[in-house]
Formats: structure tokens, sequence, C-alpha cells
């Protein structure tokens, strides 16, 4: 399934820059070096990110049993955004 239309990501793609240490919707853009464009795919790139870091420390791969897979991250920039922006944090 296509996450990203802009850039042609796919959920396995989203999924593979999340398990290399992307946790957020810009770092999976960063992982990939594009930026995000139209925003749409920025909420599910976020449920995705959200997903991967609160799954249980086996089914990580990146992660280290250590990594504490219950926080929740804010976007960095939220405040900045207009109301009908998109932050990619």
């Amino acid at each position: 399934m296509y996450v990203c239309i802009c850039h042609a990501l796919n959920d396995k793609k989203v999924k593979a820059a999340l398990s290399n240490g992307a946790k957020t919707p810009a770092s999976v853009f960063r992982h990939y070096e594009c930026q995000v464009q139209c925003g749409k795919c920025v909420p599910m790139m976020r449920a995705m990110a959200n997903d991967h870091r609160t799954a249980p420390a086996s089914h990580c791969g990146a992660c280290s049993d250590q990594h504490d897979h219950h926080h929740d991250h804010a976007p960095v920039n939220g405040d900045l955004v207009p109301a009908y922006g998109v932050a990619a944090e």
C-alpha cells in the first residue's frame, strides 16, 4: 500500500526506515533523502511510527531491549504549524 504518493513510499519502505532508526515522518523522509510535499501522508506515517515504538521489543529489530517503547514524541514544531499545515516531526 502506498503511504506517500508524492515520493512513491509504500508501507514496506516506511517500515524499513522505522526499523533503521527513523522515529518521525520527517526522519522517514530524511532516510530517503526527500522532504514532505503535500503532507497527506504524515498522519499515516505518524501512526506507523507510534505503532513501531509501542510494539513489543521482540518485534522491533532496530531497538535494543533497553529502548523505551512506550514514549511518545510530540511534534517539535507543532506550535509553529498553521491550522491548515501538518508538522512532519
